[in-house]
């Protein structure tokens, strides 16, 4: 009878398990998977999946990814960081090691400029559960891949002491939970979103004068703050938002996309719609005849608005 409570007992707590990772699933990317499976198949994710892998990743992009990432770090002097990412579906793998293709989970593969070179890496979630336990699992990879294939934590150790990352993804499916837990302060944006490979030089230069206006990112007097950013880059207008995560500046830059009049109010509400913060600086020298709408919005939804020009000599901790 004892053996038989145990029994039962292992049973709830397994089914209880898989109605969590069920459930998880539901709310990722295809609400029509069922994920019970716990894991990922790590040799799929890395070199066997049809080259939507991390290799075929390298091989498609790997020109492109040294040549940006070569100028990230000339711009900025080695003091910032450079990433590009993409996401994979792999086939998730049950007890048995048994692959299931209708049980997907979201692979996310990516390369890291280093100060010598590069490294790569891929990590998932279990699950597929957005906030679920991260995963990288060793594969027997050797000769494999053309970049060293590295445990996330060694890649994301690379950019602990930079004053920025940028990633880069390619396509439109990434967690951003996952640069919120790994990275310091970070800049997400479109791979084709900077033209020119110079332009990243003006990138490197606005954004250090933006870091030059905090006295300190892990302040708690900034923590009920967000930041909406405005560029522009040979004759390409950028906006960027950034919320204040763990003591850490998480962004994300997107090319403006306000042509018409009528695209100013669905830009600012999609926005504000991301911001953390309850006062919001607005920072720049051009906000591209946005002033109204942003007013306007931030009067409708009780935001404090607090204005920042390049020129400024107070620092964002000041600043009420």
């Amino acid at each position: 009878m004892f053996l038989s409570k145990k029994i039962n007992s292992f049973r709830v707590s397994a089914l209880l398990f898989m109605s969590v990772c069920t459930f998880a699933s539901n709310a990722q990317t295809n609400p029509d998977h069922r994920i019970k499976n716990q894991y990922p198949c790590a040799e799929c994710a890395v070199y066997d999946n049809n080259g939507n892998d991390l290799r075929g990743f390298i091989n498609a992009k790997k020109q492109d990814f040294m040549l940006k990432g070569e100028k990230v770090q000339a711009a900025s002097a080695g003091s910032w960081g450079y990433v590009q990412i993409k996401n994979a579906r792999v086939p998730s793998v049950n007890k048995q090691g048994e692959l299931s293709y209708n049980q997907y989970i979201d692979a996310t593969l990516a390369m890291s400029k280093t100060t010598d070179g590069a490294q790569a890496t891929w990590w998932a979630r279990e699950c597929n559960m957005p906030k679920g336990a991260l995963v990288y699992l060793k594969t027997e990879d050797k000769d494999k891949l053309s970049l060293t294939n590295v445990k996330y934590r060694d890649l994301i150790h690379e950019t602990e002491g930079k004053k920025m990352t940028l990633v880069e993804y390619n396509g439109d499916t990434y967690n951003q939970e996952d640069y919120d837990a790994l990275f310091k302060n970070y800049l997400l944006l479109p791979a084709d979103a900077i033209k020119e490979v110079g332009d990243y030089k003006t990138l490197v230069d606005f954004y250090n004068g933006f870091l030059g206006k905090f006295s300190s990112v892990s302040d708690p007097l900034i923590e009920n703050k967000s930041f909406i950013t405005f560029l522009t880059i040979n004759k390409v207008k950028y906006i960027a938002y950034f919320n204040v995560v763990h003591g850490k500046l998480a962004g994300k830059l997107m090319p403006a996309e306000i042509e018409y009049e009528t695209d100013k109010e669905p830009r600012t509400k999609q926005i504000f719609k991301k911001l953390t913060g309850n006062v919001v600086f607005i920072y720049g020298d051009d906000v591209f005849g946005m002033e109204k709408t942003i007013i306007k919005y931030a009067k409708a939804n009780n935001i404090k608005l607090n204005r920042k020009k390049t020129t400024d000599q107070t620092t964002f901790n000041e600043d009420k």
